[in-house]
């Protein structure tokens, strides 16, 4: 949980563009629906016997039934897609960008249970770089932006968030904003 420092104000939260999802989790969707597709073709059609070479030498494989087992591979293959498409969707809510009027937060999810929370007041911010490329995010509007920092995390990095120009401009106009309050404070 983040804790917001006092009379500190939040102006923007961003995540990465919902595109960007929907193209992490494309495959797995895919593959998810031909495996379904294709266990109710198993459980639902004659599967053929099995050769006679393959019956004479092993004959254990006669009282065998082969179509629970394909099902039950199946259907672990499928437990195991699910937890990778849960691990996309979870890395992708968890990571997140918050623009306040005293600082910049980051939170990255880099295990399922490890978590880096980082921030840079705006008096540290040196520079702020947007890189667009590609065809999809120059078509839908979503880019890195770069913020180059005096700390100790040299660069912050907001991964493939919408409106990245809009968001360069709402941290200028925070980070010129703290620098006038600080200096009517006198701290700079």
């Amino acid at each position: 949980m983040i804790s917001l420092r006092p009379n500190e104000k939040i102006y923007l939260i961003k995540r990465r563009h919902r595109i960007v999802l929907m193209r992490e989790l494309f495959p797995e969707l895919l593959i998810f629906a031909v495996v379904i597709i294709l266990m109710i073709i198993i459980a639902f059609s004659p599967l053929p016997s099995l050769p006679d070479w393959l019956t004479r030498f092993f004959p254990s494989l006669l009282e065998f039934n082969l179509r629970y087992l394909s099902l039950f591979f199946l259907s672990l293959f499928l437990l195991i897609l699910w937890t990778v498409i849960f691990f996309i969707v979870t890395n992708y809510y968890l990571d997140y960008w918050i623009v306040t009027n005293e600082r910049t937060i980051q939170t990255e999810l880099r295990g399922l249970f490890s978590r880096v929370l980082s921030d840079v007041n705006h008096d540290r911010i040196q520079d702020i770089t947007v890189d667009v490329k590609g065809f999809l995010p120059t078509i839908f509007h979503f880019g890195d932006l770069h913020i180059q920092t005096a700390g100790e995390f040299r660069e912050f990095v907001f991964r493939q968030i919408p409106d990245p120009y809009e968001t360069k401009d709402i941290i200028f106009k925070a980070q010129r904003e703290f620098l006038e309050k600080m200096k009517k404070n006198g701290i700079l």
